[in-house]
């Protein structure tokens, strides 16, 4: 029988992935150390570092798997036909499902400063990116009429900031019904954008055909 942790590389790599997510959700990054996480693992310290080489890079992995695939959906909703509402609802969609699907524990990911530090620079830039791709995308409904002229900035902060909030309910596992709490907030916030709420419906309706789209760049 094998031990936890012990079975083929990639196995091992994703224990360590899910335990370190949850160790940095509780204690924080600067909290944890590589030996609590080989410890949750069930795995010695230089095996772990077998797999990764340091603390920052088991980090940096997991905001990877947030960050790289958050950017292929912003570009993909970016270059999509559409309104800009319709696209922004999409993103949205697309996005909060996915971050509420990882199998990490989300909470812990932007806490400590952590994006501050030498080491993951890489991440700070990846997430800059972000919020500059989802801000113009914001303008581009500001620019049309079709949002309120609101600052796009403040815009993506307040989607932020919600979807900060839905990965702390979330808790520790994956969400049972992520798409039931993607759409709200995508409706919330383009509702609240719409210069027009009653083209609301329309804007769901064009928003579906869209989602796959902005989903499977990712993949």
């Amino acid at each position: 029988m094998t031990g936890r942790g012990r079975g083929p590389d990639g196995a091992a790599r994703a224990r360590i992935l899910v335990e370190a997510s949850r160790l940095f959700a509780a204690r924080g990054f600067h909290g944890t150390s590589t030996r609590d996480i080989a410890a949750a693992v069930g795995i010695r310290q230089p095996t772990l570092y077998s797999h990764f080489p340091s603390k920052h890079a088991i980090l940096a992995a997991l905001l990877d798997a947030d960050l790289r695939p958050a950017l292929a959906r912003v570009r993909a909703a970016l270059d999509l036909d559409g309104s800009p509402a319709a696209r922004l609802h999409a993103l949205l969609v697309a996005d909060v499902s996915a971050i509420l699907s990882l199998p990490y524990d989300v909470r812990g990911f932007y806490n400590d400063e952590v994006l501050e530090l030498l080491e993951l620079d890489e991440q700070a830039r990846l997430r800059e990116e972000l919020h500059d791709l989802t801000t113009r995308l914001i303008g581009l409904g500001v620019e049309s009429g079709e949002f309120l002229a609101e600052d796009p900035s403040f815009a993506r902060g307040a989607i932020t900031g919600l979807t900060l909030q839905a990965v702390s309910d979330r808790g520790p596992d994956p969400s049972p019904d992520p798409a039931h709490t993607a759409l709200r907030i995508a409706d919330f916030v383009v509702r609240a954008l719409l210069a027009d709420r009653r083209r609301l419906g329309p804007v769901q309706k064009a928003s579906a055909a869209l989602v796959p789209a902005v989903a499977s760049a990712a993949e």
